[in-house]
């Protein structure tokens, strides 16, 4: 991976739609030379896939929160991580280590959903929750 390959893993970090013409610009590279070396980086797992940025606000998920659960005995944590990763609120639910088992963000409508979601992974463990202000 050199110079031209970073910059191009740059652009497409900040916009991952943007035109390989105008990346082509930024690297002085064609398109399609542009093209290829995304290919490249795809190729060789660099690159694993494009995600998609949602205006919460907008959608009526204005509660942000994250989620740290404790859970209550280990051989439940990969059922309770399978369980909650696909929950439609789940954002990103991470292992992690200390006392702690799962590191959850999500997102609610209300608080009312919000607590409503924490009644039901309690089965798996005791959480702790802290509400985003401002990100």
């Amino acid at each position: 991976m050199d110079s031209i390959d970073k910059k191009i893993i740059e652009m497409l970090r900040q916009n991952s739609r943007e035109a390989f013409a105008n990346i082509g610009k930024s690297v002085e590279l064609s398109a399609p030379a542009v093209g290829k070396r995304v290919k490249q980086l795809e190729e060789k797992g660099i690159i694993l896939g494009y995600s998609l940025k949602l205006n919460h606000e907008k959608l009526g998920t204005n509660v942000k929160t994250y989620i740290i659960l404790k859970i209550h005995q280990s051989s439940t944590l990969r059922t309770a991580y399978n369980q909650i990763i696909h929950l439609e609120e789940v954002q990103r639910c991470d292992r992690i280590t200390g006392e702690d088992s799962l590191c959850i963000l999500a997102y609610f409508k209300s608080n009312k959903d919000l607590v409503t979601f924490i009644e039901r992974i309690s089965q798996y463990g005791i959480p702790n929750t802290s509400i985003i202000l401002e990100s």
